[in-house]
């Protein structure tokens, strides 16, 4: 506390500090002169071994669910409903605790992902889980304590502010590291621990705000060293010769910049213009924390290189992927279909130029330059359908060219043609001229190129459960029908334990229903889909009470919003071994299926997962 009260006096002065201005040794103010080196490399171990630990403990704790989960698959394959019994209840009552408390827990009472809004144009974001707050109070609170974690004993003010200046600034720049990692799409933690990206994205903002203060700290402490070795004078002078200060100024405004677009009400209202200003400002700040330190030969220089080498890694990688997956030189880029359909949306379907590992629940980057230049947004795939080959003529002098030569062609038979299908809402921007574009076309439909990039998520299994709940609000239907579809052809086949699944889908009106008619089509033509399926749709405002016409048994429709406590009452009632309950959709109805799940967690063996894309 002494160093910042030192900051605060010197700030505090009027520009004028002649007759103020203590005797102070400007050595201190450059360099490593005060700076506690041997405490600077202990807080940069502690700091990795705690990053390390973590993510070493979730390993362990994924490794040990993931094992559960699999050993309950292999029992339950060849089990009716009577003899996965054995999985309806926990064996341990810590576990349900641990979820009702920690793993499941909204930071307070009930709301988590429905969004704190001031009024229709300014939207304040939510609000962390219980487990998510707890990380991020353990790591400011760790950062706070290895910044002030100062040798008070009878040093002079100089050599205090410059061992906080060290301090700050070495914290700093090995935050860098996991910060830029958490904000990469291709983050290996992601597949690695199972983790949603939208987690890394929460601990990516908050841990960018502490690195951005960390490095203002960094910076305050020098100026108050300046200031009292030659005054105000001197500042300007410094900044004039040192090429080094120059490059660490401009890093520290490209940091002040990007925290000043950090809250949530401005990346809501300006989120396309945020985007490019975000990574622009990104980049100044790496390349002047990199030249601050090249140039004055400081020792945390590998760690700024070994971010940049990781940058570049990411990027290239994520380049490759999107110009092998989506371009060939026969056909050039990716053909997309554009279907503008009622309820202000498009259907947009991509023809890959190579084979594609679709996984239910997983989502992609698409890239329409014809509408939106140089961005990429996430959609959930609903929908991907492989095309085989025209089987070759008789007499074809390279027919033995098409016989397969590896086990991914004896999947795919060559020439097969991968198409992946998303459905994307009309909102702002990109997915606003989306759709004017589309519903301006003859017949609603245009022909445009473009790529993806993916597949992404599609983490969590639910292979092994023998009922599954599935609500969807909206255009969330797109991330829950692809499961759908893979349960019931799992229980077909007889490779899931699923015996019961229930699809919840609350729309505006029923023209929504258009979004995803010739799949659901498609899913209710699937032999054995009645023995396993159950479909309930809500329509919250329907223009006649003639629209709700429930087609059959097993596929009802009902007015009004579902009551998300009843309907998984309902359905631990008559539930067939362990449960899981998911949910993609609007922040109001995932924190309603969220507290549901709490309420009964500790009577079944029911699991919760969500999927959601905050920023």
């Amino acid at each position: 506390m002494r160093a910042i009260r030192s900051i605060a006096e010197v700030m505090s002065q009027p520009r004028s500090v002649e007759g103020l201005r203590e005797a102070v040794d400007s050595s201190f103010t450059s360099g490593l002169n005060g700076v506690d080196v041997a405490m600077d490399n202990i807080f940069t171990t502690v700091l990795c071994a705690s990053f390390g630990g973590v993510c070493v403990l979730l390993l362990l704790a994924r490794l040990v669910q993931m094992a559960n989960c699999h050993m309950r698959h292999l029992f339950s394959l060849t089990a009716d409903r009577e003899q996965q019994r054995f999985w309806m209840k926990d064996r341990t009552a810590l576990w349900p605790a641990l979820k009702k408390h920690l793993l499941y827990a909204p930071l307070w009472k009930k709301r988590h992902n429905r969004e704190m809004r001031l009024s229709s144009a300014i939207n304040m974001g939510t609000l962390p889980s219980r487990l998510h707050a707890l990380l991020l109070l353990l790591y400011v609170a760790s950062n706070v304590a290895y910044t002030l974690s100062l040798d008070y004993r009878g040093q002079s003010k100089a050599s205090l502010l410059a061992e906080i200046r060290g301090r700050a600034g070495v914290l700093a720049v090995v935050n860098m590291i996991p910060l830029f990692i958490l904000a990469g799409r291709n983050n290996p933690l992601i597949g690695m621990l199972r983790v949603s990206f939208d987690t890394y994205n929460l601990l990516h903002r908050w841990m960018g705000r502490i690195v951005v203060l960390e490095a203002i700290v960094h910076t305050l402490a020098w100026l108050a060293n300046q200031v009292l070795s030659g005054g105000w004078r001197s500042v300007n002078e410094t900044m004039a010769r040192s090429r080094s200060f120059q490059f660490g100024a401009a890093g520290v405004i490209s940091m002040a910049l990007l925290l000043l677009q950090s809250p949530s009400a401005v990346r809501h209202a300006f989120y396309e213009t945020f985007l490019h200003l975000h990574q622009a400002a990104a980049l100044a700040a790496v390349v002047g924390v990199y030249f601050h330190l090249k140039l004055d030969k400081l020792p945390q220089l590998p760690y700024i290189k070994a971010l940049i080498a990781l940058w570049a890694l990411e990027r290239t990688a994520r380049f490759l992927r999107v110009y092998y997956r989506c371009h060939s030189w026969r056909k050039g880029w990716t053909t997309v279909q554009v279907q503008a359909l009622p309820g202000e949306a498009c259907r947009v379907t991509f023809e890959m130029r190579r084979p594609w590992a679709f996984r239910p629940g997983c989502h992609v980057y698409a890239y329409i330059p014809a509408i939106s230049m140089h961005q990429s947004h996430p959609f959930s795939v609903a929908w991907s359908e492989d095309t085989a080959a025209s089987p070759a003529l008789p007499g074809d002098n390279d027919r033995e060219k098409l016989l397969p030569t590896t086990q991914n062609e004896l999947d795919r038979p060559r020439g097969t043609t991968t198409s992946i299908s998303l459905v994307i809402h009309k909102r702002t921007g990109m997915t606003a001229s989306l759709y004017n574009t589309a519903a301006a076309a003859p017949s609603g439909r245009l022909t445009l190129r473009g790529a993806v990039e993916g597949p992404y998520g599609g983490l969590e299994s639910l292979h092994s459960y023998g009922t599954v709940v599935l609500f969807a609000g909206g255009i969330g239907i797109t991330h829950q029908v692809s499961h759908v579809r893979d349960l019931v052809m799992g229980h077909s086949a007889g490779t899931v334990a699923a015996r019961k699944v229930v699809l919840i889908w609350t729309v505006r009106t029923t023209e929504h229903l258009e979004w995803v008619r010739p799949w659901m089509d498609t899913i209710l033509a699937l032999p054995g889909r009645r023995a396993v399926l159950k479909i309930l749709l809500f329509v919250t405002k329907p223009r006649s009470p003639r629209e709700i016409i429930s087609p059959s048994t097993s596929v009802q429709m009902y007015p009004g919003r579902p009551q998300a406590d009843v309907l998984i009452d309902r359905e631990i009632q008559e539930r067939a071994g362990a449960m899981a309950v998911t949910v993609c959709g609007p922040g109001s109805l995932a924190d309603s299926v969220r507290a549901a799940v709490r309420r009964r967690v500790d009577v079944a063996s029911l699991d919760f997962v969500e999927e959601s894309f905050t920023w």
